[in-house]
């Protein structure tokens, strides 16, 4: 990642980092999945889509990584920063599998629980954000062993 992708990670990052219990090694704000575009979720759950829950999180929402845990947070922007305000949802990695997908300027990944929900997201790849949003989902399937 370059230093301008390094210095947005680490705005996020040190935004969400006295929310959580422990260190966090990659942080985003997210959509629901079908906000930005919607085909790709489909394909991503296998055609229908049906299934994919993500009304539980706000929209948008900002994602966390850390190094056991997932976590989503409620937030507001403030300007170029970022006001972290009620943990909405947390899950250990390992009980975690994602599926991801770039296309057109759009990164869509699905967060899949052991117990079978699933949470689809999406976030914008465009204006220098590619390498950003591939470290995040680097860190997010990291979880996958």
């Amino acid at each position: 990642m370059d230093k301008k992708g390094i210095k947005q990670m680490a705005k996020m990052v040190d935004a969400v980092q006295p929310s959580c219990d422990e260190k966090i090694v990659a942080a985003m704000t997210c959509s629901h999945a079908g906000s930005m575009r919607s085909v790709l979720v489909s394909k991503l759950m296998g055609g229908g889509g049906g299934g994919t829950k993500t009304s539980d999180l706000p929209n948008p929402v900002f994602m966390a990584v850390g190094e056991k845990t997932i976590y989503a947070f409620k937030y507001a922007p403030r300007g170029f920063k970022f006001k972290i305000k009620k943990e909405v949802a947390r899950w250990p990695k390992d009980e975690i599998t994602v599926s991801s997908e770039l296309s057109g300027g759009m990164a869509t990944f699905v967060l899949t629980t052991k117990s079978g929900e699933g949470y689809a997201l999406e976030v914008t790849t465009v204006m220098g954000a590619k390498q950003l949003v591939e470290f995040f989902l680097d860190a997010l399937e990291g979880s996958q062993e």
